[in-house]
């Protein structure tokens, strides 16, 4: 990061000013009731008892290693126009799309650690696929929801800095933290709410099975969402965190089939404590089977240990779920950090290197 970036004690006190934050204001609606939002398939929400319940009973699990950057260094173009759509992935929920002209970041995520804090927390266990010093102009940043691994206010802080004029869309409750990080155009939306983009590009929030928080007492006082974007090539989403739930048949009838989709595979273990926020491999070859997905990114896995699943478990069960449901594994696949796909128009359904 640069030699300019804020203190981390100013760092913390941003994370400290996210955890007491009200939450969102606003009329009652199909998905929030007036104080919290709740998913279209309402399923209990696990509280501070049933994370001590697996605190406690979790057996010993393997040490998770470290593991080097890339090889060699991607080369990333300034821009790609037309229908060329390139998506780098960077780390976790980390992508870069590159599109008709726009650079958009997902969920961007730098620090070392997915905390409050500096010295605790989950650690990194590889470097970015992309440094911040490689990143192109960035355009667009979507933010799906206000956990540490997703909304990080010192990466954020960051990138203000680096592209004041970027664009951040969010969901609703979530824009305050972020304004805060430096950046002015920043826009909140509900579910299925639409941003106009140029060139005839449409960026739309979509539901997805999660919760938010940033403290005990702030649960789902902000919204969580996935994104399509629509272009007149053809449909991506990139879903942020979620569980396997109604919303993925929703989105396909809704814009038809993906020509892209980054899809979650870790954090799934175990799973009567992740099962309905977090998708396991299998699940989300399911859900690449109901969006009808010509190609699927696998993303959240690998980085940080989150969950009970070993370093390396997500890929061989992705592997494992793709030969059981029929899927050929050229059509789903986890790539390493730093790695770029050409993706292909939806007439066709191959994903080749950069």
């Amino acid at each position: 990061m640069s030699s300019n970036r804020r203190a981390p004690w100013l760092i913390t006190l941003l994370n400290l000013a996210g955890r007491l934050g009200g939450g969102y204001r606003g009329p009652q609606s199909t998905n929030f009731d007036g104080l919290r939002f709740r998913n279209l398939d309402a399923k209990p929400h696990h509280g501070f008892g049933a994370f001590l319940k697996w605190q406690f009973e979790r057996s010993r699990q393997l040490a998770w290693i470290d593991q080097p950057g890339p090889e060699q260094r991607p080369e990333t173009p300034a821009r790609v126009s037309g229908a060329e759509l390139r998506v780098t992935y960077i780390n976790h929920a980390t992508l870069l799309i590159q599109h008709r002209g726009l650079n958009i970041l997902t969920d961007p995520l730098w620090c070392e650690r997915t905390s409050p804090f500096s010295f605790v927390g989950p650690k990194r266990h590889h470097p970015p696929g992309l440094a911040l010093d490689e990143l192109p102009p960035i355009n667009l940043i979507m933010v799906s929801h206000n956990h540490y691994d997703h909304l990080d206010v010192g990466s954020l802080d960051e990138l203000a800095r680096r592209f004041p004029a970027a664009k951040v869309v969010t969901g609703l409750g979530n824009g305050e933290l972020i304004r805060a990080c430096g950046f002015v155009d920043v826009q909140e939306i509900d579910w299925w709410q639409s941003v106009p983009l140029h060139d005839g590009m449409l960026l739309t929030g979509v539901p997805a099975q999660h919760w938010s928080a940033r403290s005990r007492y702030d649960t789902n006082r902000t919204l969580w969402m996935g994104f399509v974007l629509e272009s007149p090539d053809g449909p991506l989403l990139f879903p942020g965190d979620t569980g396997l739930g109604p919303e993925f048949g929703l989105i396909r009838e809704r814009f038809g089939p993906m020509r892209f989709a980054a899809l979650p595979i870790g954090a799934y273990e175990p799973r009567w404590f992740m099962r309905h926020h977090h998708m396991s491999p299998d699940d989300a070859v399911k859900a690449h089977r109901t969006l009808e997905s010509r190609c699927s990114m696998a993303i959240h896995f690998g980085t940080f240990r989150l969950s009970d699943e070993g370093q390396f478990t997500p890929v061989s069960d992705l592997a494992r779920a793709l030969a059981e449901q029929g899927v050929e594994s050229h059509l789903f696949r986890a790539p390493q950090p730093g790695e770029q796909w050409q993706v292909a128009p939806l007439s066709s359904a191959v994903a080749t290197p950069a």
